[in-house]
């Protein structure tokens, strides 16, 4: 195969990170633009896609993804406490006006796009998504160079989308805000968690090409380098080691006619001569991925909340019941009774190093629950110093009484015999503390 052999499909599924407050988050204007998901799937007719799903998928991650299967959704009341995932309106009627965009290539090289939908994610803890489907259009040929080309520019928050009219131009970070965004009321420091768009990229071949030169595809094509880079070409040529243990470790092989290769920022499949014709990979394994970011994400914010472990407080200690409640409800080992889509959560987990990163996170609360327990031991001392200077007073008081009753004059007993059974009280006290610590 080479830069311009014919492709027979190809999409991108394109996500940004952002934070909501769900106090501020304008529910009327959310309605007005976006419907459920479930609306796009087989043009309203979703209900033989989720029984399928809920077949295939334990309760827990259906919870998780698509609560919606469980739960009917209320168009009048959003339920933070589950995922509300919602499809902008414009983009599934008719008259998409999303259609005809383009990305400039070079000054002689424009391509085409058209946006298919674009999904929005609420996730509980105030986490979103915004993700949208491209596809190549007008004249623009499906070739491996040009979905190359068209995804380094299309997911870097650097380049410009050219709309409709030839006349405009935007970059990508505004379009996505201004097109998607700021119907929920939020503002534009969601860019700062994006310094590129994750890719979901999906190719079918219309010819048969050997699994070697699959992986260089694939290769290629996950790490946005030109097509041949993965075969020693031009300056982003990576090394054999370097080549051979990324296909090792970060690629899945179930089947002849199709591949997939797990990256950070990007999951590339590449089959042959098989479209996705049920939409698996869309309403499916899409999904899998986009729960995946969402646990990474959560790992980052709630590590950067707790940078600083040594001070501990109420909000640090909300964090930590935070977590271990993400963790219990989204950390899971299996998803499914298939093989597949846990063969899949498996390797998006090793791409995004999320196990590593929840062992280092369980050691930070092992250290605030520490902070906690130390706090805690200070003030039950405290607590026992105090309450035992008190009692030292009432053991003076009734001894000196005894003594008096025994026959002592007070003059006797007070002050100079109280202050010496006194100061043998405190300095025994002491002795204990200090034989305790």
């Amino acid at each position: 195969m080479n830069k311009n052999s014919t492709v027979n499909s190809f999409y991108v599924i394109l996500s940004g990170l952002f934070t909501y407050n769900k106090k501020s988050l304008n529910i009327k204007s959310v309605q007005e633009h976006y419907t459920p998901w479930k609306n796009r799937i087989n043009k309203g007719n979703y209900q033989s896609t989720f029984d399928y799903l809920e077949k295939c998928y334990y309760d827990s991650f259906i919870n998780n993804i698509y609560p919606e299967i469980r739960i009917p959704n209320d168009p009048n009341h959003f339920n933070f406490d589950i995922l509300n995932h919602l499809t902008f309106k414009k983009c599934i009627t008719e008259t998409n006006s999303f259609n005809g965009l383009k990305v400039k290539i070079n000054e002689n090289k424009f391509i085409s796009f058209d946006i298919e939908y674009a999904d929005i994610y609420l996730f509980p803890y105030e986490i979103g998504f915004i993700s949208f489907k491209c596809t190549l259009s007008g004249e623009t040929a499906q070739t491996p160079e040009n979905i190359s080309d068209f995804l380094y520019r299309i997911r870097d928050i650097d380049h410009y989308i050219e709309m409709p009219n030839n006349t405009t131009k935007i970059s990508v970070p505004d379009f996505i805000h201004q097109s998607f965004l700021q119907q929920l009321s939020i503002d534009n420091s969601w860019i700062s968690y994006n310094p590129q768009l994750k890719s979901y990229i999906n190719i079918d071949l219309s010819e048969s090409i050997d699994e070697d030169e699959r992986d260089h595809l694939m290769y290629d094509i996950g790490n946005m380098t030109p097509i041949g880079s993965s075969k020693g070409e031009g300056f982003f040529a990576p090394s054999q080691q370097y080549f051979e243990k990324i296909i090792q470790e970060n690629k899945v092989s179930v089947f002849r006619n199709w591949s997939a290769l797990f990256l950070f920022d990007t999951f590339t499949r590449i089959s042959i001569q098989s479209p996705d014709t049920f939409k698996s990979w869309e309403y499916e394994y899409f999904n899998l991925y986009i729960h995946t970011l969402y646990l990474k994400f959560f790992m980052y914010i709630t590590n950067s909340n707790i940078s600083d472990v040594t001070i501990v407080n109420k909000k640090t200690q909300e964090i930590r019941d935070m977590f271990i409640e993400f963790i219990n409800d989204y950390y899971h080992s299996h998803v499914s009774n298939k093989f597949l889509p846990d063969l899949i959560q498996d390797k998006l987990m090793f791409a995004l190093d999320i196990h590593s990163e929840v062992e280092k996170m369980e050691t930070k609360i092992q250290r605030i629950n520490e902070h906690f327990q130390e706090k805690r031991e200070k003030k039950l001392n405290l607590v026992l110093t105090v309450l035992a200077i008190i009692s030292v007073f009432s053991v003076i008081y009734d001894t000196s009484s005894w003594l008096v009753n025994l026959g002592f004059s007070e003059k006797q007993i007070f002050p100079i015999p109280s202050l010496v059974i006194a100061s043998v009280l405190f300095l025994s006290i002491i002795l204990i503390f200090k034989i305790k610590k």
